[in-house]
């Protein structure tokens, strides 16, 4: 069976639209590969009925939503639609863990962490990766600016 699904948001039901919260989440062009968790209040609102079988398609209005904004709501809006999810289809569809699939802890009210310096090691670590992949290729590395000003004579 097939449902479908539409939203329009009267003046008198606005402002139980929640996605506003991620209004500018949704409109930035490098996040439109993410997703954001939501409770959402469904209710009936139309269906149609085939000329041809006399079978009717359901579409259903989203009356309330709200989007899971932290860490506590995220985990228990996740975990209750993977639940929902394997009682309906039988199927698992816990994700796997690993370090993509791990919310982030932390960072400003924004999602923005701040990433900390590279260490000494790291650097002579990137530097020695750099001088054997210029050995690899036979290039030669440009000499290092001394920032000493004209060396003109």
């Amino acid at each position: 069976m097939t449902v479908n699904i539409s939203s329009a948001w009267t003046k008198e039901n606005r402002p139980r639209n929640g996605l506003v919260e991620i209004e500018g989440k949704l409109v930035n062009d490098q996040l439109l590969d993410a997703s954001y968790w939501a409770v959402v209040r469904v209710e009936p609102n139309f269906y149609k009925v085939s000329s041809e079988d006399g079978s009717r398609t359901p579409t259903a209005k989203i009356a309330h939503i709200e989007v899971a904004v932290d860490e506590a709501d995220v985990e228990a809006v996740r975990s209750l639609l993977q639940r929902r999810y394997k009682d309906r289809t039988g199927l698992d569809d816990t994700p796997p863990e690993d370090l993509f699939s791990v919310l982030p802890t932390g960072g400003d009210e924004d999602g923005e962490r701040e990433v900390p310096e590279a260490s000494g090691e790291e650097l002579l670590a990137e530097h020695r990766e750099r001088k054997a992949a210029e050995e690899r290729s036979g290039a030669v590395a440009p000499p290092a600016f001394s920032g000493g000003g004209d060396d003109a004579a």
